[in-house]
């Protein structure tokens, strides 16, 4: 008579979590098991979820990849077994991600035994095949790759939905020591975390392609009216406001002005949201030489205001000159703004080291800002000064950090109330 199937469990005191192996014991030898038929796997009751659950990761019949491959070799080699698979349990068949020591890529799901330890969350042993009345005549057991040993760990979701196994094979009868039964547990997690891995990565691919039709249709569709109302608007202050009151002329200014700043952050947004998919071209880049540039374009853009600049040279940094650039401008334009109430206005651009580490610097006296704040300053949107006075769409600083950090990059800020506020940067140098 056959004894029912008796559970082991093992509880790991360092990850707080318990596992059950479950084999066959005491059972009848395989001459009496031979009028036996194999049992074919049952459905799980959530079936029809649990394929939606595992199409959601869109892996079956994915091409090889490494990572799937080494983790069943690393099972394969702590369980001393010479089969290892990472099999997913499809509708009539199961599909294996990764298979070592097994030419196959797939067989029938009424045959797998995988499809048996998706039934229970523990480990699924099955000592000797030939002495278990499920597997005796299984035609994996009767034929290739003759299974005697097999020990599965189901590879079940946070919603309770078994997907598959990491399993390892021994066409010999044994049982898995205790470490080894641990080990298989611990492997199959990272395989879990590698699933879900590639599902959030689909995710955010998908994502970025809803966010690049946005940005498509944000800069044609709606920028298009918005340059419609500026230029009509400037057409109106131009040429048909003579003799009108000032009030109307003051609401057209209004009109224009409003349509001119949403098109411009707009622009910004658009912008900074590209950012993350610029490919970085590395080179040699001179910041000093930047900050010339952009001090003679800001000069261009005011020529009545008169601002000391001191910018050292010769600031040679790796990175890519057109996105430094960027920073430049952005930090310079910050820095030229936030003077414009000073009867002095000073602005200098150089490096000092701290702590062993080169840092760049901008460095102005403007109004500056409380210290308690400084955290906003490169979050988009995010403004310490009124838009009257020092108007901007507070992406600036934003696209600044997100240039840098694309460089391996950070940056910070140190100010006071009226007393300047000084940005110090680090770049790799050339």
């Amino acid at each position: 008579m056959l004894r029912a199937l008796m559970p082991d469990f093992y509880v790991n005191s360092h990850c707080n979590y318990a596992f059950r192996v479950v084999h066959s014991v005491n059972v009848k030898p395989r001459d009496v098991l031979g009028s036996q038929q194999m049992q074919t796997p049952e459905f799980p009751p959530d079936e029809a979820q649990r394929l939606v659950c595992l199409r959601s990761y869109d892996i079956l019949d994915t091409e090889q990849e490494d990572v799937f491959d080494e983790l069943a070799e690393l099972a394969a080699n702590i369980c001393g077994a010479p089969i290892a698979l990472v099999s997913l349990i499809d509708q009539s068949r199961q599909w294996f991600k990764a298979h070592i020591g097994l030419a196959k890529t797939e067989t029938a799901r009424s045959v797998a035994f995988c499809a048996h330890a998706i039934l229970q969350p523990g480990l699924f042993q099955v000592p000797d095949t030939l002495q278990d009345e499920r597997f005796a005549d299984n035609p994996l057991v009767t034929g290739a790759p003759n299974i005697r040993f097999y020990a599965g760990a189901p590879l079940f979701t946070q919603d309770g939905y078994g997907l598959g196994t990491l399993c390892v094979i021994d066409q010999v009868p044994r049982e898995l020591t205790e470490q080894q039964a641990r080990a298989l547990m611990v492997l199959r997690t990272h395989v879990l975390k590698l699933l879900e891995l590639r599902r959030k990565t689909k995710e955010l691919v998908e994502i970025n392609r809803e966010l690049d039709a946005f940005s498509y249709s944000v800069s044609h569709d709606l920028r298009a009216p918005l340059r419609a109302i500026t230029g009509y608007s400037q057409v109106l202050m131009e040429d048909y406001l003579a003799g009108v009151s000032d009030e109307v002329s003051k609401l057209v200014q209004r009109i224009f002005e409003a349509a001119r700043r949403m098109d411009q952050l707009t622009l910004d947004l658009i912008n900074l949201a590209r950012l993350s998919k610029v490919t970085l071209k590395f080179s040699s880049v001179d910041l000093g030489k930047l900050a010339q540039e952009v001090i003679l374009e800001l000069q261009k853009a005011e020529p009545d205001r008169q601002v000391d600049t001191q910018i050292e040279p010769n600031l040679q940094v790796l990175g890519d000159p057109g996105l430094l650039k960027i920073v430049v401008q952005n930090l310079f334009a910050n820095a030229w703004k936030y003077t414009s109430e000073c009867i002095h206005p000073r602005i200098e651009f150089g490096r000092r080291e701290a702590n062993g580490i080169s840092e760049f610097f901008v460095r102005d006296n403007g109004v500056g800002f409380e210290m308690a704040y400084a955290g906003k300053l490169f979050q988009p949107f995010q403004r310490l000064h009124g838009n009257t006075k020092y108007p901007g769409t507070g992406i600036g600083l934003a696209t600044v950090k997100r240039i840098l950090q694309r460089h391996g990059a950070t940056i910070r800020a140190e100010s006071m109330i009226n007393q300047g506020a000084t940005f110090y940067f680090s770049l790799t140098a050339a």
